[in-house]
């Protein structure tokens, strides 16, 4: 599923899967340069990949519609 959503990405943009992963890359790696950003818990103390964010975004939404 997660491949799925690059992949629509890029179609819809005219642009790569790598283009699409790469820019996601970059912001994930730009917002985690502030120690207290919360992207930084997800990570395990790295800076998350592309699919964890995805992840984490997802499970915090399901958290949120189940109350």
């Amino acid at each position: 599923m997660k491949k799925d959503i690059f992949k629509e990405v890029a179609r819809k943009n005219g642009v790569t899967e790598e283009e699409v992963r790469s820019e996601i890359e970059k912001s994930i790696a730009e917002a985690c340069k502030d120690p207290n950003a919360p992207i930084n818990k997800i990570g395990n103390g790295k800076v998350p990949t592309p699919e964890e964010v995805i992840e984490h975004v997802l499970k915090e939404i399901a958290k949120a519609n189940m109350n």
